[in-house]
């Protein structure tokens, strides 16, 4: 029994230090994930963000998932990088 299952949870947030390709092998088995951009991403953009979402939704595509950031997004956040971030989300 995995912890998910074993805690009786629903879905288990991963924060940033979480490799996404390791929670999909340990966490999603039991059910959904969600995280865990780097909330930086949203404040440099480019294409370290487009970059950095594509290997956590490639990582995370054989489960369910909740995209989302690690830690939240800050006052500092790029209106601009959501747009990014969302074009990135969906391919």
């Amino acid at each position: 029994m995995g912890f998910a299952k074993a805690v009786g949870a629903d879905c288990l947030a991963i924060d940033t230090s979480v490799d996404p390709a390791w929670a999909a092998q340990h966490l999603q088995p039991d059910g959904c994930v969600q995280g865990n951009l780097d909330p930086k991403h949203m404040i440099t953009g480019g294409q370290g963000l487009i970059d950095e979402t594509r290997r956590i939704v490639d990582a995370l595509k054989g489960g369910p998932h909740i995209f989302n950031l690690g830690h939240g997004i800050t006052p500092e956040a790029d209106p601009e990088n959501v747009h990014l971030l969302l074009e990135a989300i969906r391919g």
